[in-house]
């Protein structure tokens, strides 16, 4: 997943200095984000900022996670706060691999964060138009994906768990997988080694724009098969805007998969300061739409959403003072 870095970035690290009140009591947190320098960390660097401002006494310290890591980093008391994917918080909850056990004392504070959006694309030439045929039918290709692990490539695999196969199944069938990074897909298709991409970026995705360097692409459409079955792990239907994709072939909106960030922390956070988080950024929401670009679209409205594990009872408290719960 990548995003855009911004100058919060470079005061993340950094535990925030605070005017403490008389008498109040000073809370210090640790939040496991992303890599040092990416979206996640300076998304959680810039909403520890606007936290602090609302609850002086709330000191916010970012250190560097992953999508993968963080869920058992929040379970094990490891941090206190951690960002999370909707779709391996549901894997996390669960048990689900590549979780060895069920993380079941994971909770929510808000999701909806920082959208992404799952691109599936092929040549603009090629006669397949459809995950039906491609999935369904096995119509065998060279596909670049992630590494095994990776957030992608778990999407990946449960869009085919929804067609009965698997990555194993599609290789006896004659398909190929080439795993690597965003480049590494980009290049692959430039340079016609890989009949596709099945990634997972922000829109528009620097990879994907890059891949259609020289080489015309067109946007698979996600099957109603697949979008049902990915409903139970958080992840949502959504559309990539015709025009996106300068170079796309597509003249109408993909219909596509989005998954959000979701800010996790601890069934054992008290419900008082869970509620006083979620409150801090939620009735500054304004304010937290300017500290990354995928930020821009979030509303409070958005909180209770695409968590991929329930909500904190601090969350739901203020979530219904507000009139976006029941």
């Amino acid at each position: 997943m990548r995003h855009r870095p911004t100058l919060f970035a470079l005061i993340a690290s950094l535990t925030l200095a605070v005017a403490v009140p008389a008498g109040a009591q000073q809370v210090t947190l640790t939040w496991t984000a992303g890599g040092a320098g990416g979206g996640w960390y300076a998304i959680a660097g810039g909403l520890a900022t606007i936290i602090n401002e609302a609850e002086p006494n709330i000191v916010i310290k970012v250190v560097p996670g992953g999508g993968l890591q963080n869920p058992a980093m929040v379970a094990s008391k490891g941090a206190e706060i951690g960002w999370g994917l909707p779709f391996l918080n549901a894997a996390a909850y669960r048990g689900m691999a590549p979780f060895e056990k069920p993380l079941e004392e994971l909770r929510a504070l808000a999701g909806g964060m920082s959208m992404n959006y799952f691109h599936f694309y092929v040549d603009a030439d090629s006669p397949l138009n459809t995950m039906d045929e491609i999935f369904g039918q096995k119509k065998k290709l060279r596909l670049a994906i992630s590494q095994a692990g990776s957030s992608d490539t778990w999407v990946l695999e449960r869009v085919l768990e929804a067609y009965k196969t698997s990555i194993p199944d599609l290789e006896k069938a004659g398909f190929t997988f080439l795993r690597g990074n965003y480049a590494f897909q980009a290049n692959q298709f430039k340079d016609k080694n890989a009949d596709g991409v099945f990634t997972f970026l922000a829109i528009p995705g620097a990879a994907v724009i890059e891949a259609s360097v020289g080489r015309r692409l067109k946007l698979i459409d996600f099957s109603p098969t697949a979008l049902k079955h990915l409903e139970q792990f958080g992840i949502t239907a959504g559309k990539i805007p015709a025009g996106t994709y300068e170079k796309a072939a597509n003249t109408k909106d993909v219909v596509t998969a989005t998954a959000g960030s979701v800010i996790t922390v601890h069934k054992d956070m008290s419900e008082d300061l869970a509620y006083r988080i979620t409150k801090a950024f939620n009735d500054n929401y304004l304010k937290a739409r300017k500290v990354h670009a995928s930020m821009e679209p979030y509303e409070p409205k958005d909180g209770p959403t695409g968590c991929g594990i329930p909500l904190h009872p601090g969350a739901v408290k203020y979530y219904k003072e507000k009139g976006l719960l029941k």
